[in-house]
């Protein structure tokens, strides 16, 4: 199944005649999904067998990390690093400083890229673009959601209207909660800075912008493909 985009114009550009893909309709598969596709090849591996050795695998991995570890596997690679702002005197201080975790492709993964298929579709009911998402506190780009912080969306179509409570910047939990932004520091329509709010946990988030297009009544909702994460 080829990955489907649309273009959309480019405002994190001066050229009005440039435009960008982005990935429309994506699907996901869950582990679950991916066991099941393993055994609806013919694999000689049952279900509760691979459930099992995934199991062991994934917790070996998380130990290995604690352990102080990094990961080497075909399929993708984890190291870690040391981010927040340090003096010569200083030592590490969980109040000011944090471990991030850095995933990129393995070599079997990172060989696939080049040979997926593609398909141009007709871009769907405008709707707000995110393209990037920037943490100020850690200055990473995609990765990290520092509770109480700044963070900056780039994209377009992003504006909002404040005084609808519909409308603003959520962040998502992997429990469907959702947190609004109660500041808004910059509201352009290819570039919103918020102040992300302080109540937020450690965990997994989705970034939304929610908005209502100019000429429309009905809500749009536009989503970081990237997950975030609050340390």
């Amino acid at each position: 199944m080829p990955i489907k985009y649309a273009l959309f114009q480019n405002h994190l550009t001066s050229d009005p005649d440039d435009y960008m893909a982005v990935v429309q309709d994506q699907d996901s598969k869950s582990k679950e999904e991916i066991i099941d596709d393993m055994i609806s090849r013919g694999s000689t591996v049952t279900r509760a067998e691979a459930l099992s050795v995934l199991e062991e695998f994934e917790a070996s991995v998380e130990r290995s990390l604690e352990d102080g570890f990094s990961i080497n596997t075909p399929l993708f690679k984890i190291s870690p690093s040391i981010q927040g702002v340090f003096y010569e005197s200083d030592n590490f201080d969980r109040s000011q400083h944090y471990v991030r975790l850095n995933v990129t492709p393995g070599n079997r993964i990172g060989e696939i890229a080049g040979g997926i298929d593609v398909k141009k579709v007709n871009a769907v009911s405008p709707q707000p673009t995110l393209v990037s998402f920037k943490d100020v506190i850690s200055g990473t780009s995609n990765e990290t959601l520092t509770s109480g912080g700044v963070g900056e969306i780039n994209g377009s179509l992003l504006k909002i209207d404040p005084s609808d409570a519909e409308q603003g910047v959520f962040m998502i939990a992997t429990n469907g909660t959702a947190t609004k932004a109660d500041t808004i520091v910059r509201n352009k329509p290819s570039n919103v800075i918020f102040m992300i709010p302080g109540s937020l946990t450690a965990g997994e988030y989705r970034l939304e912008v929610r908005a209502r297009l100019k000429g429309r009544k009905e809500l749009k909702i536009g989503a970081l493909s990237s997950p975030l994460q609050v340390l």
